[in-house]
């Protein structure tokens, strides 16, 4: 008797999404770059060395909303909390978006910062912008005059009917942001040029405009790479120094691990020690670039 067997089936961004899902222990080994649980509430305290030290509590959004894991507190959003609090990534009097900001906490201290408008946006999902909302609220329960100063916008990426909805957000000016937080939001290679595609919508065509980035590497370091690669080619490059944190402290220079004059690269570190680490930097408008937008302006 013939035994009837599906056709073959080509793996699809779901299918990558399931795998990692499924081999989060294996992936994390000893060392697990996130923290909490779902609908927990949530602490962060910032350094000693911050001049506003007071914690900031939040609560973690539901699981499962389209298997994003943004109900974890990873590593490298409270790395990126960090350098707000100590004033080493400065948002004073400017405008900020979060993107994929799961609970917020990079753009709730971006807020408490002095930023003068702050977005938080992630995911279109109606269960996810209402934490984020409620985020808002009890991390500022005391001030309405800072509450007013945020904002909480649904937006999938690469959706161009949403990204009018999060410039609207940015009022009064309804323009581009000069300052863009991405906290570990690059693992999921797949999504890296739905990702490009709202950056070069939300980041404002200055010379000063900035995509700051703080990322872990539990999909691996060439996952980064390869971001960085396709960031390029659209108009960002790099800016200043880029560095890997780790848990202990210690920093290095992005790139420690390439070798040779073709800069060949291969990861040198197991998952566990990998997970350890994370990179920060910031991208900016390439020069080409500027020039189109402005040659872009002129015409119009």
């Amino acid at each position: 008797m013939a035994v009837h067997q599906d056709p073959p089936r080509s793996p699809s961004p779901d299918d990558a999404l399931e795998f990692f899902a499924d081999s989060l222990e294996s992936l994390y080994d000893h060392h697990m770059p996130a923290k909490g649980d779902p609908l927990a509430l949530f602490t962060y305290s910032p350094p000693s060395s911050s001049s506003r030290p007071e914690p900031l509590t939040v609560r973690l959004p539901p699981q499962q909303v389209n298997e994003l894991f943004a109900h974890f507190v990873w590593n490298a959003s409270l790395r990126m909390a960090d350098a707000l609090a100590e004033g080493r990534l400065r948002v004073e009097g400017e405008q900020v978006i979060e993107l994929g900001a799961g609970a917020g906490i990079p753009g709730l201290v971006a807020a408490r910062m002095g930023a003068s408008r702050v977005v938080l946006s992630d995911y279109d999902d109606p269960l996810l912008i209402a934490n984020l909302r409620d985020n808002i609220s009890l991390a500022f329960s005391d001030s309405p005059a800072a509450r007013e100063r945020i904002r909480a916008v649904g937006h999938s990426w690469g959706e161009r009917d949403s990204l009018e909805a999060v410039l609207a957000a940015n009022s009064p000016s309804t323009s581009p942001f000069p300052h863009i937080l991405l906290a570990d939001t690059l693992w999921y290679s797949s999504g890296h040029s739905l990702l490009l595609s709202s950056l070069q919508h939300l980041l404002a065509r200055t010379a000063t405009a900035r995509i700051h980035i703080c990322a872990g590497f539990h999909s691996g370091r060439a996952t980064v790479r390869s971001f960085l690669k396709k960031a390029e080619k659209v108009g960002f490059v790099r800016r200043g120094e880029w560095e890997e944190v780790g848990v202990d402290g210690r920093r290095r220079k992005w790139g420690w691990d390439v070798q040779g004059e073709e800069g060949e690269w291969e990861e040198k570190e197991d998952a566990s020690e990998r997970n350890k680490w994370v990179v920060e930097g910031d991208l900016g408008w390439s020069e080409d670039a500027l020039r189109e937008g402005e040659q872009a302006r002129v015409e119009q």
